[in-house]
């Protein structure tokens, strides 16, 4: 593999770095944002550990408010979040009633899928590279969980060869494995979860 791909791999892991520093800043204002509602809420709402448990937690936090109980008895049942917000703003002004805690829910969601977008692009990308040396790592796609190990080694095992073969420096190598490690950790663990020191509130 002539020098030219080995800095296409370190140029796009320094893009793929880049995007990691996004994700830890959206989380970071994640976490702030999901503190202030649950002092809005006065405990009603609480941090779950990952990411999906809070959008099921949100939700369900959006469906007891006043506003969505309202649109259940009118038979609104089926809105988007756009519209959501449209409803809660007339809902606030006909009855005089603050609904800022409701807002920052809404956001707090849209804040998670922006998240899981980001964290697509970043996974979407490392395969895409990798693609370029293991023609079958998208193979990963269609797999049991069962079969990872045996697949990741296979894998691992490929690009030890291309160094081997001076295909490949030992710097792109590195970068490689890390970027199998990031689309292994993702198949298995899935979205990243909620830091541990951020979840005392829900401990309480």
């Amino acid at each position: 593999m002539d020098n030219s791909f080995s800095l296409k791999i370190l140029e796009s892991y320094i893009e793929i770095d880049k995007i990691q520093d996004e994700i830890n800043n959206m989380i970071y204002h994640f976490i702030n944002d999901a503190s202030k509602l649950i002092e809005l809420s006065d405990d009603d709402y609480q941090l779950e550990k990952t990411f999906k448990l809070n959008k099921i937690s949100l939700k369900q936090y959006i469906l007891d408010s006043d506003c969505c109980k309202k649109l259940n008895e009118n038979h609104i049942l089926d809105y988007s979040l756009d519209e959501l917000k449209e409803y809660l703003l007339q809902y606030s002004q006909q009855f005089n009633i603050d609904c800022s805690k409701y807002f920052l829910a809404i956001s707090l969601y849209e804040m998670i899928e922006n998240i899981e977008i980001k964290f697509d692009t970043k996974m979407n990308l490392e395969i895409q590279n990798l693609s370029e040396l293991l023609s079958n790592i998208n193979d990963i796609q269609n797999m049991n969980k069962s079969e990872y190990e045996q697949f990741y080694f296979q894998l691992k095992k490929q690009l030890n060869a291309y160094f081997d073969t001076q295909k490949i420096d030992e710097k792109t190598l590195n970068v490689c494995i890390q970027m199998l490690d990031d689309i292994f950790n993702f198949y298995i663990n899935g979205y990243p979860n909620i830091p541990e020191s951020y979840l005392y509130h829900s401990e309480n």
